[in-house]
Formats: C-alpha cells, sequence, structure tokens
C-alpha cells in the first residue's frame, strides 16, 4: 500500500505531507478543527476537515465528547436552599396564685346572686279580699256586674306587596352599578401573518443570509463553476466569490472577488414579450430558495491548488 502524503493548512501555511494519524492529531490541535483546509493527491481542490471522510469519522466522536464536556462545564450548579430554623417553642409563665384564687372567688360570688334572683319564691300570694258594695258579709252583699276587660284594639293586617310587572330584558351589556369598574372586553385575535414570495426589487444579501449559501466549485479552463445550495429565503441571481490560492507554501489571496453568474435560460420571443412587461426585473435567471443551480464566470487559468468562498451575492428578498 502507497504511503499516504496528507497536506494541511495552519496559519495561512501549508504543512506536511504527514500520515493520516499525524494529520488528524495536528487538525484536532486547531481552534476550528472542522474548518482546517486539508489535501491530498487526487482531491480537485483544498477542502475543509469536515467534508473529507476519511477524516471527519475520525475528529467527530473526539469534538462531540469535547462539547458535551464543555456544555457540563459551563452549566451552573444548583445552589443549596437554606432552610431557616424554626423557632423555639414559647415557655408558659407561671400564673400569680392571688389572682388565681380572686378570680374563683368571684366567680363563686356572681354565680351565687344570679341564682337568688332567678330563684322562685316558695310563699304563695294571698288573694285579694272582697270587699262587698251595699251588704255587710259576702252572703248579703248584692251582686256587681264587672265588665270584662276592654280588648286590645287588633293590629292592621299587614300589606301584601304588589308584584311590580317584569319588563323583557333589552339587548346589549348589563349596567353597571355607579361607581363600579368597567368590564374588560377581549381584545379581537390577532391575524396570522401569511408569508408571501420573493419581492420585485433585486439587492444585497445580508451577511446572515451569505453565510447560508453552500457552494462545491470547479475549474473548468479559464472559467470557475459553482453548484450553489441556496438554504436562504432569497432568489439568488448572482454571487461574488473570492478565490485563494498556495503559491509555494503560502495562500495568496485574490485581489478582487470574481462575479458568478447563472446559465440564462432561453423563452420564445411571446413569453420574452410578455415578461418585459409585466416583470422586467424578473428575466434575470436565478436559483430559488431552498434549491440547487449553477453559477459561473472568467476566473483566470486554475492554480493547483485553491479555494474559494462565496463572500456577497444579490438577489430578490422575500416579502
Amino acid at each position: 500500500m502507497a504511503r499516504e502524503r496528507w497536506f494541511y493548512a495552519e496559519d495561512y501555511q501549508r504543512r506536511g505531507p504527514v500520515p493520516l494519524g499525524q494529520l488528524v492529531d495536528s487538525v484536532l490541535t486547531q481552534r476550528e478543527p472542522r474548518s482546517v483546509l486539508i489535501w491530498r493527491k487526487g482531491y480537485p481542490a483544498w477542502t475543509q476537515a469536515e467534508d473529507v471522510p476519511e477524516v471527519q469519522e475520525r475528529i467527530a466522536p473526539i469534538l462531540t465528547r469535547r462539547e458535551a464536556e464543555e456544555a457540563q462545564r459551563r452549566t451552573p450548579a444548583p445552589a443549596a436552599v437554606e432552610v431557616p430554623a424554626s423557632p423555639p417553642p414559647p415557655v408558659p409563665r407561671s400564673a400569680n396564685p392571688l389572682l388565681l384564687y380572686g378570680g374563683l372567688a368571684t366567680g363563686v360570688v356572681v354565680t351565687g346572686l344570679v341564682a337568688w334572683l332567678l330563684w322562685p319564691s316558695s310563699e304563695t300570694a294571698a288573694p285579694p279580699q272582697v270587699v262587698p258594695l251595699g251588704g255587710t258579709t259576702a252572703e248579703n252583699a248584692p251582686a256587681v256586674v264587672i265588665p270584662a276587660p276592654a280588648a286590645p284594639p287588633a293590629a292592621p293586617p299587614a300589606a301584601t306587596p304588589v308584584p311590580t310587572p317584569r319588563t323583557a330584558p333589552t339587548e346589549g351589556p348589563p349596567a353597571s352599578a355607579p361607581g363600579a369598574a368597567p368590564t374588560a372586553t377581549a381584545p379581537p385575535p390577532a391575524a396570522t401573518p401569511v408569508p408571501s414570495a420573493v419581492g420585485g426589487e433585486e439587492t444585497d444579501l445580508p451577511m446572515s443570509e451569505v453565510r447560508k449559501l453552500r457552494q462545491v466549485a470547479v475549474w473548468s479552463g479559464t472559467r470557475l463553476e459553482l453548484t450553489v445550495v441556496n438554504d436562504t429565503s432569497w432568489r439568488v441571481t448572482e454571487v461574488y466569490v473570492q478565490v485563494q490560492s498556495f503559491v509555494g507554501n503560502e495562500m495568496v489571496e485574490g485581489t478582487t472577488p470574481i462575479l458568478l453568474l447563472p446559465p440564462a435560460a432561453t423563452v420564445d420571443d411571446e413569453v420574452a414579450s410578455l415578461l418585459e412587461k409585466v416583470a422586467p426585473d424578473r428575466r434575470k435567471p436565478g436559483v430559488n430558495p431552498m434549491d440547487t443551480g449553477k453559477f459561473s464566470g472568467e476566473a483566470g487559468p486554475r492554480p493547483d491548488a485553491f479555494r474559494c468562498d462565496i463572500v456577497s451575492a444579490r438577489g430578490y428578498a422575500p416579502r
């Protein structure tokens, strides 16, 4: 088996050749192991470590374990809850014996006085002596008609309340009492926004969206061709790439970004005329959101080893 000769980039310097085991150890010592550029014979360009299967399968378990340990180290430990000590039970105070005996004596005296007032008398009252009117004794006294005591006037009958007629309830909210707080009514639910298509004006993509564009580069003659995966919500019509190539042991960056465009689609004259009237800007070819397409442009002779990154892009923003 031929000895493997791997190269990698460190601080913009090419390192190697080294065997695969030493390459993996060197990649793990760098700050961003997954983004380290790697190359060996048979690769068309310098490739990130996470896109090289032989390297990715070796560094992935180690990086996963490191990230788990780092997350566990950053998680703060739960603070101990201090339980307040319960106060000691109150100590009963000894009662004064004089107050205790005085209270008992007072209770006995009051109880006896109440019993004396409420106790029924044992002596029966003597009947009143009848004095005869016009006679000497009760036997020879003339008869006297004693009128019956007048009956107390009868209380007038209580007036029967007359029921008031009930009116039918009227429509609308009930009237609140004076001074009562008004009843709040719930606001109507907010309408859910409906996602719309991309806008009609071409503009620059923000950098947060540019970072979502992924590409695979191929140099054909003097033209650079990119297969772009559009993970943004924009319709991309132009991309600008910065090419970096190795000269000797150093990585040299291109002077200016290179403009790459998608191939134009051919349409018949009637469709072209209609697009010119309805949406002239939409006649430009592009890659729709969540789709894949090709971009190409003139880039000059192909270097021996290179890397290219998308630094900016233009397209139609979502409305």
